[in-house]
């Protein structure tokens, strides 16, 4: 049966495939799991497993096609939703009416023998206002992946550094962003390896709610570099990625407050089980003991990241603090954060208190995504700017040094 596969963006990142005649032979709808879809294309056929949805089609998890050790010479794969991130590269083109044009939009580093560029599109602007009023994915940047020596190198090499980019922008953005359809080219230019796979992508928000300005291309290079040398460790990656993963649903993730406070907390839990289990700072046994208030001003004194709250930044957490006090109960920034998650996952009987201070979950949720976001920046020995995500309000190129060196400068 004749059809076709392609790749749709609305409502999500989705692999979709149809038959060109759903009454030709319906009997396939009644079969379950796996569905093996046969592609026809110019460099042979290729096998996609399908899943069934109905009579006109289904949908499918995605396939990588050929081998992974393929020698090659570049890999592009094509980014959604990533914003106005004008590179200071100049670019152009020919239009086939013979119309040329030019603009900046070309950003590129080198790391770890690896030289990435990326090409922003010349109606990013255009498409961007259209891209807020429809909330749809749409694909605003190109990169190159290539060895800055020129030597052959393979997908499977080239992973982690696919990988990094992809988180570590998210990351630092504050939402999902996605590099869809990789491609890996070899030096006639064939693509001999391709990996279709569904990805977490977020509509496009300007200004983006992330730790980063988008125009400090500074500031993303050394964060990338420093992310993409880590994720050469296998066990660091997974780690990594997991806490990258928690700060961004905690950043952005649609639904309630209460979730993207939980979620938070489950990436804080890790950092601080990182920082001192798995750094041999504390057994097991005597991590399990203490408060996770006491942990957390632990991690964030080593941190250099003050775990006070800022009665002009937090003014309910003030009161709670005072409310508390009369009761023995000491509530500085990481001891309000860790109260209020508990309230919220070991509600007591009764009314929760945590509710009874209206825009504490507000700020709650403010100051830890603050935390654990320079917790991550921190590990990765980090040292630029970024900004402070307790504020909701201001300039969004507004950025101050991580905290870690600013204690530095001010001692100096």
């Amino acid at each position: 049966m004749a059809g076709g596969v392609q790749l749709r963006l609305v409502p999500e990142v989705s692999i979709e495939w149809t038959v060109d005649d759903p009454f030709a032979s319906p009997q396939f709808s009644n079969r379950q799991g796996e569905i093996p879809l046969t592609l026809r294309r110019p460099a042979g056929d290729a096998e996609l497993r399908g899943y069934v949805r109905g009579i006109e089609g289904g949908w499918s998890n995605g396939a990588t096609f050929g081998s992974d050790s393929a020698p090659l010479d570049r890999l592009i794969a094509h980014w959604f939703n990533l914003p106005d991130w004008r590179g200071p590269g100049h670019l152009e083109e020919t239009t086939p009416d013979g119309e040329h044009r030019h603009w900046l939009g070309r950003w590129d580093m080198e790391v770890e023998g690896w030289k990435i560029m990326l090409d922003m599109r010349h109606d990013h602007s255009v498409i961007w206002a259209d891209l807020h009023k429809s909330d749809v994915l749409v694909m605003t940047h190109v990169m190159e992946i290539r060895r800055s020596d020129g030597a052959a190198f393979t997908a499977q090499e080239a992973e982690p550094v696919l990988a990094a980019m992809h988180a570590g922008i998210s990351f630092a953005l504050g939402r999902w962003v996605a590099p869809l359809l990789p491609a890996g080219l070899d030096s006639s230019g064939a693509a001999v390896w391709q990996k279709w796979q569904p990805s977490f992508c977020d509509p496009g928000r300007a200004p983006s709610v992330g730790w980063w300005y988008e125009r400090d291309h500074a500031a993303l290079s050394a964060f990338l570099k420093l992310l993409i040398a880590a994720f050469s460790d296998p066990a660091r990656r997974e780690r990594l990625w997991m806490q990258m993963v928690l700060a961004i649903s905690a950043t952005s993730a649609p639904g309630f407050i209460e979730q993207r406070i939980m979620v938070g907390f489950s990436g804080i839990e890790q950092v601080m089980w990182q920082n001192l289990v798995l750094a041999g700072q504390r057994t097991e046994r005597d991590y399990m003991r203490e408060e996770a208030a006491s942990l957390l001003r632990e991690v964030l004194k080593a941190a250099s990241v003050p775990a006070e709250a800022d009665g002009n930044l937090q003014p309910v957490m003030a009161r709670l603090a005072a409310a508390k006090a009369s009761d023995g109960l000491t509530l500085d920034g990481a001891g309000a954060v860790a109260w209020a998650r508990n309230q919220l996952v070991h509600p007591k009987p009764g009314k929760q208190q945590v509710y009874q201070y209206p825009g504490l979950l507000a700020e709650v949720w403010l100051l830890l995504r603050h935390y654990l976001v320079l917790l991550i920046l921190h590990s990765l020995d980090y040292r630029g700017s970024c900004r402070d995500l307790r504020v909701m309000q201001g300039a969004a190129s507004t950025t101050v040094p991580v905290p870690w060196i600013a204690s530095k400068v001010q001692t100096l």
